[in-house]
Parts: structure tokens; sequence; C-alpha cells
């Protein structure tokens, strides 16, 4: 299931979010042959992206990127305030085969000059204006563990991420501690409660992230601590590519050029940098495209 709940554990001063991904998942990666740890990985950067970015409800898009020196070069996830998403994951031409037990370390941090950056564009923010961009280094064995140091080092918030991925599925729960409002905690505000939840969130099973909606994960961890639910919501991939952008690249060539590459080439292949869909243009189309252009300008 598809899917995002989020908490409000007011006794804590808490927050929490908890993100399953079936089917999405694999439809973003459904045009990259990545090797199984790498899906691993690439699955829970997604859903870490995903939890980041319910949290912050901020206007605009949430980017969640980690790059390094090892086999996988980078990868990076967009999360848009509704929720959709896509994924890129770059590996080394020269990566060779990657162990499918390896995890985060080594293959993206062997050499710990790994980074994990935040980036934050509002759709309010000016033209003149840079997004607001966090990098740490990656710390820790897991990403789950660099995430947190990011969160507790960047940004101040104490922070608490579980994350579990396998070639299809992916899953993650992310509880944060809230600033006191205005500089005064809850009524029944107790100093015990954000303990309490830590050790509750650690009681979960990869099994129960990769099999469970979030509503039943949820009750399974949290029912004592008697959260409200803020917000539940469906994350789907989406790509910003189309045919219609690739198509207007072409027909900017103008149609004698584009035949040209057709004939060097056999066709003209446009890779999607984020999600690697491949759009494959023969002569039969390049002249297809420009006879529909031709007719559209003179109608």
């Amino acid at each position: 299931m598809d899917a995002l709940q989020k908490l409000l554990f007011v006794r804590a001063n808490a927050r929490g979010e908890t993100v399953t991904l079936r089917d999405e998942l694999s439809r973003a990666l459904a045009h990259r042959p990545l090797p199984l740890a790498v899906r691993r990985l690439a699955g829970e950067v997604t859903v870490a992206a995903l939890l980041t970015a319910a949290a912050l409800e901020t206007d605009g898009s949430v980017l969640l990127q980690i790059a390094g020196d090892g086999p996988v070069k980078l990868v990076v996830v967009e999360v848009r305030r509704d929720l959709s998403f896509r994924v890129c994951v770059e590996m080394k031409p020269d990566a060779g085969e990657v162990d499918a037990n390896a995890g985060m370390t080594e293959l993206v941090n062997a050499s710990e000059n790994g980074r994990c950056a935040l980036i934050l564009d509002p759709e309010s923010r000016p033209a003149d204006r840079q997004p607001y961009q966090g990098i740490v280094p990656l710390e820790g064995k897991t990403f789950a563990e660099a995430l947190e140091t990011y969160f507790r080092t960047s940004e101040q918030v104490e922070t608490r991420i579980l994350l579990a991925a396998d070639d299809a599925s992916a899953g993650g729960v992310m509880l944060q501690k809230m600033p006191a409002t205005g500089g005064t905690l809850p009524e029944n505000y107790d100093p015990e409660a954000w303990d309490r939840l830590s050790m509750f969130a650690s009681t979960v099973k990869s099994e129960e992230l990769l099999t469970l909606d979030p509503t039943t994960i949820n009750t399974r961890l949290f029912w004592e601590e008697e959260p409200r639910v803020t917000r539940e919501a469906t994350p789907v991939f989406r790509c910003s590519c189309s045919n219609e952008r690739v198509e207007n690249s072409i027909r900017g060539l103008g149609e004698a050029d584009a035949l040209r590459l057709v004939k060097e080439k056999g066709a003209i292949e446009v890779t999607c940098n984020f999600c690697g869909e491949v759009r494959r243009y023969d002569e039969v189309d390049v002249r297809a495209l420009f006879a529909n252009a031709n007719r559209d300008a003179k109608a």
C-alpha cells in the first residue's frame, strides 16, 4: 500500500510520520536496472524524503540527496507538496558487480567523503534567491543514522528514524521533537513521553514496514500514547519528463538536423536523467513530428 500517515503526540510535544511504498516505488525505478543493494538504498532515500517533506510541509519541493565516491555517485529524490515524487540514481560507469548485501557505507561512503544534502525550494521563492540548502557529511552505518545526524547537527531537531527497503517496497517511521510554542510546552506535557516514543519506534520490524499499512504500524507502535492523526495522503510517482517536452526539443533542432541525427545514429534517443525512461524516435517518427508541426502552423 502506498500511503502516508502523520501523527501528533501532544504529551511528548512531538510529531511523527509513517510511509509505506509499494507500486509507486516500482514505477519510479522501473526504467533503471539497478543492483539489489542500490534499489534498497534508493528505496530508503525515497521514503526518507517523503517523511521529511510531510514533516516540513513546505509550499514547494523538498530534495534529499546523498553523494559520494562509491559505486553509487548520487541518489536524489524530489518530493512536491502533494507528495508526488521522482527518483534519480546515478552509478559510476565502472561500478562493476555490486554485492547484494552492500550497505550505505560500501555504496556511497567507503572513503568517508560522502555528503547528505537537504534542499528546500518553495514556490514562493524570489527568482534572485537561491533555495535553502543544508549539507553535512554522511555519518553512520545506515542512511537512517545519517539523516538523524543531519537533523540533530544542521537543524537542531531531535529525531528518530527507522527505514526498511527491499527490491520492490520500502517503509519508514520518523519522530521529531517540536520546539515549545512561544516557549511554552503543552499543559499535559510528559517529559518521559519522548523516550517512550523512541523506545516504541525501535521495536518495529523491517517486515512490518515492508508489508503493513501506516495505520496498522502506528496502532501497533504508539496506541498507548494516544496520537492524533493530522494527515493521511497517498504518495505518487510523477516525473516531469514527457513526450511533449522531448518532441518540442526535437522540433527545436530543425527538420534537417533532426533527420541528419537519425541517419547517423539510427534514431534519436532521449533518456530522462531522473526516472531513466528512454524515448526513441526513428525516421518515421521524426518526419511525422515535423509534418504535424507544419500542419498545425497552417491551420
